[in-house]
């Protein structure tokens, strides 16, 4: 392997690491205890569903920075649907889909790749928009737009 790759590999290692730790303390920053909560097992990070404030925030910042590839509302697009109860590149816990947006997709044989906004957007706009797509996920589940995933 090349220096300039194997150095490639240990920045691009050392950002997803950089930005699980500054998901983790940014969960633990802003989701407000008083509002309910959204976390898939004990350990993921929390997410204040029940806060307008952040939802809009995160319908927003997902309108401006991710709907071209992924559809309005997260249905998908050129890039996967976002709000089907599944994240295909991801793994379904907050904190994947948090690191996913944060440093983006580069292994093509994924299907595809996405950029890294986490140099772009603060911890508090990707922490909404994951909290928006939950919001929506929701929804969509509830009106039976989409197969409840959770559900055997």
């Amino acid at each position: 392997m090349s220096r300039f790759v194997s150095q490639s590999l240990a920045r691009t290692w050392a950002r997803m690491l950089a930005v699980v730790a500054l998901s983790l303390m940014a969960a633990l920053f802003f989701s407000a205890p008083a509002a309910a909560q959204h976390k898939m097992n004990e350990n993921d990070m929390e997410l204040p569903v029940n806060d307008p404030k952040v939802v809009e925030l995160g319908k927003e910042k997902f309108a401006q920075r991710c709907a071209f590839c992924h559809g309005g509302g997260g249905k998908g697009g050129k890039g996967p649907c976002l709000t089907c109860g599944k994240f295909p590149y991801s793994g379904n816990t907050n904190t994947n889909v948090y690191t996913t947006i944060a440093v983006g997709v580069t292994n093509r044989s994924m299907g595809g790749t996405m950029g890294a906004f986490g140099t772009t957007m603060s911890a508090e706009e990707i922490i909404a928009v994951v909290t928006y797509l939950r919001v929506e996920e929701k929804r969509r589940i509830a009106a039976g737009e989409v197969p409840d995933p959770y559900k055997e």
